[in-house]
């Protein structure tokens, strides 16, 4: 059992490396932002090999921990991490969305079609939607933009939630991003 204090954690660092659960308290420490800072730095420079153990942070009910977890998953920009940040663009707390909206933007385009296939799937809510629109709007080109103006304007309009947001994706998949499922 690691020596840290797990208490201002909910979620139990002890299946965590010590070295990897001691940077990542570091990292949620507003009382020594230099610490903070190389914490967060030392985590993003590790890349690909602790994406797997910050997913799990991504669930924890403490807003800073998830909060800071999101912008160091964010800034790794991994792949493997698109679903979790599609599922922060929910969040209930607004930086944490905005914090996964850029990190959907900085993975890349590879991004799209599954933000396009939560929303057509009917996993969208007003706060997906909105952050769904400035991860499209961040990652369309301005053909695409022209192209997919309904897409963007039914993911702007909170109306649209249940009713063309889902179709205008699926249209979005089947005709610009050639997807079939």
């Amino acid at each position: 059992m690691n020596s840290l204090n797990n208490s201002v954690l909910d979620i139990n660092l002890d299946e965590f490396p010590v070295r990897l659960a001691k940077l990542i308290s570091e990292s949620i420490d507003d009382n020594n932002l230099i610490l903070k800072i190389e914490a967060r730095k030392h985590l993003v420079g590790m890349g690909r090999t602790v994406i797997p153990l910050l997913h799990k942070l991504l669930s924890s009910a403490r807003v800073l921990l998830r909060k800071e977890a999101a912008k160091i998953v964010s800034l790794i920009a991994d792949r493997r991490s698109i679903p979790f940040l599609i599922e922060l663009l929910n969040d209930k707390e607004f930086d944490i969305r905005w914090i996964a909206a850029e990190g959907l933007i900085k993975t890349g385009r590879r991004s799209i079609s599954p933000l396009l296939k939560s929303i057509r799937d009917g996993k969208s809510s007003l706060l997906l939607n909105e952050g769904a629109h400035h991860v499209l709007i961040g990652l369309f080109n301005e053909n695409e933009k022209q192209k997919l103006e309904s897409l963007l304007l039914s993911l702007d309009n909170y109306h649209s939630i249940g009713e063309t947001a889902p179709t205008e994706a699926a249209q979005a998949l089947k005709a610009v991003f050639k997807c079939k499922n």
